[in-house]
């Protein structure tokens, strides 16, 4: 396991091109147990020891007015900066990558390739994801090996994830999983890498675009996108085609015809696809906690996880006790 020891991170706040709006609002600023929703980000990245300086990239002048009212809760020892977002994520990625550097908004990414730079990796998270708390940032940091991997995503197990499911006496949150041979897994919204080092950045734009992939609309993209993008993306082809097909089958009442699809998708082959796809070596790194894979998609489950903030967060400090 290659630790990497601490890290700058970027914070991503925006409300233009392919963002969700909850409640008509920009959703980083929704009040969530009477603080906006990234200040709970935000605070634990700024609480866990792997992390450094922090980039907030949105709408900067509301950003910076929020900073300062609730400047008490955040007490780290490391920089928080506001950059005023652009016009999509990758774009503000970009401008919030070339801030976590250290350097000027005139300097422009792509200048910075090949140079010593090509080799810094830099934490992202969201801003939507309020029960993230510093055990888990420090565990997905210190698994994620950028000594040999360009890009480590996070994820987390359906059995880790469970816990946090409706029951007969408690509300809960319903989530959809990819289907691989090993397990079920959800994607935690933690990245870690050098961005830099991508061939294809500008797909994972379309990939975030894409991200619903119960919305037939957006399996239909997202299949043509492959198909018609060249042989570097036919084993990610493959993979989409045979887990869309288990979590089909999953989802209509075929649970054993959907582990015998996913039998063919291991691991390894999942990443290796995400790899072709972006033009990275990926690494695929568990967290054991559960609150970064809890996103506030939608007024319903913002509404369950602040009903159920100080059981969730208790429970997961418990895993870190």
């Amino acid at each position: 396991m290659g630790a990497v020891s601490r890290v700058n991170a970027i914070l991503l706040a925006g409300d233009r091109r392919a963002s969700i709006k909850v409640k008509d609002d920009n959703k980083a600023f929704l009040p969530f147990h009477g603080v906006p929703l990234f200040i709970h980000v935000l605070r634990a990245l700024q609480q866990s020891r792997a992390v450094r300086d922090i980039v907030v990239v949105g709408p900067a002048d509301r950003v910076e007015a929020t900073l300062r009212e609730h400047a008490s809760l955040l007490v780290g020892d490391g920089e928080i900066r506001a950059l005023e977002q652009r016009e999509n994520m990758v774009e503000n990625f970009k401008a919030g990558y070339v801030a976590s550097l250290g350097l000027g908004e005139d300097v422009s990414f792509w200048d910075l390739k090949g140079t010593f730079h090509e080799n810094v990796p830099v934490l992202v998270a969201p801003c939507d994801i309020p029960l993230l708390t510093p055990a888990e940032v420090d565990e997905f940091v210190v698994c994620s090996n950028m000594h040999e991997y360009d890009y480590a995503i996070g994820i987390t197990s359906k059995r880790v994830l469970s816990h946090y499911r409706s029951t007969e006496a408690q509300p809960g949150i319903q989530m959809i999983y990819f289907h691989v041979k090993e397990d079920l897994l959800r994607h935690n919204n933690l990245h870690l890498g050098k961005p830099l080092s991508f061939d294809h950045l500008d797909y994972i734009e379309k990939m975030y675009e894409w991200r619903y992939q119960t919305r037939l609309a957006n399996i239909l993209r997202m299949f043509f996108s492959l198909l018609f993008s060249g042989w570097r993306l036919m084993k990610g082809l493959r993979i989409f085609i045979l887990m869309q097909l288990s979590l089909y089958y999953d989802r209509h009442g075929h649970p054993r015809l959907a582990d015998r699809i996913r039998s063919l998708v291991s691991f390894n082959r999942l990443a290796d696809g995400v790899g072709n796809t972006i033009g990275a070596r990926i690494q695929l790194v568990y967290t054991h906690f559960g609150g970064a894979a809890l996103d506030a998609d939608n007024a319903r489950d913002l509404s369950v996880m602040e009903e159920r903030y100080d059981e969730w967060m208790e429970y997961q400090a418990s895993l870190a006790d």
